[in-house]
This record gives structure tokens, sequence and C-alpha cells, in this order.
């Protein structure tokens, strides 16, 4: 079925209609937020903030921007992903999330190289982007159990088998 937008009116819902919606959104994003990857990308974000705040101000300027775009980019795609109940939407949310991740897993070389980093902090990290690869392999688990029929990848990236 094609929907166009003038096809879909809020308006023309009932309060009962509308009130289940509202009812909805508010279970999605109440699981979404209790999602133990979820609130391990909320963390990661803290951390990078922390570490980005120790850095030398010259480091700081080389290193700031791609660490906060990695940290701050994962808990979005993720909330997407697990907003969408689609196979396809989750594994190309999980494509840009993997990447970032593991930006954020190998850029504790370059921050341990950096004289004056909190290498405790960087050693954190680290351990942290272990806790949520472990725990992105057990959300992949529950990814491939989504219908791979209700959408096709016209791109031809994901393919079903």
């Amino acid at each position: 079925m094609n929907f166009d937008d003038d096809d879909f009116n809020f308006d023309d819902l009932s309060d009962e209609e509308k009130e289940e919606i509202k009812k909805q959104q508010e279970e999605d994003h109440k699981r979404i937020y209790a999602h133990p990857l979820f609130k391990k990308a909320k963390e990661i974000v803290t951390l990078v903030e922390a570490i980005i705040a120790t850095l030398p101000e010259d480091e700081s300027e080389m290193y700031a921007s791609t660490l906060r775009e990695s940290a701050m980019i994962l808990a979005p795609k993720l909330a997407g992903a697990l907003g969408s109940g689609s196979w396809l939407i989750s594994m190309q949310n999980a494509a840009l999330i993997r990447y970032h991740a593991e930006y954020l897993l190998l850029s504790n070389h370059s921050l341990n190289e950096i004289e004056k980093s909190d290498t405790n902090y960087v050693a954190l990290l680290r351990t942290e982007m272990e806790e949520f690869k472990q725990l992105f392999k057990a959300w992949m688990i529950e990814v491939n159990k989504l219908d791979h029929e209700i959408f096709e990848d016209d791109w031809g990236l994901f393919l079903r088998n």
C-alpha cells in the first residue's frame, strides 16, 4: 500500500485511537531506554565527554569531534533500530553502530599515546567498549529473529537468505 502525505491525518483519529498511539509510544520509549545496550551507549557518551575534558587543548582539538561524534551516534541509531521492529532498518543501523563503536574501541591506542591523557579513563573506555561489543552481539541475536520478509533492501547490501 502506498501512502501519500494526504492519506493520513491524526485529526481523523478518535480520542481512543490517539490515546492508544500515545500509550504505545510511551511503552516503546520505556522499552528502548531500558535496553541494556542503550543504557551502555548513554554511559559511553558520558565517559567520552570526561575523556575529552581531560585532554590537553591541542590534543582535544584533534580528537574531540570524532570521539564525540562516534559516542553520540550510538544511542540514537540504536533507538531507531529498536523502535522500528524491522530487520532491515535494524541491520542498517547496526552497521553504523558497529562502525562508530569500533572507532571508539580502537581510539584507546591513540589516546594512550597522548602524554597528558588520563590513562584510567582510557582504560575504562576500553572496558566499556568491550562490554558494549558483547551487548551488541546479544542484540544481533534479537535482530536476526525479526521477520526478514517485511522489507527488501533495494540497494542489495543486506540480502535475505
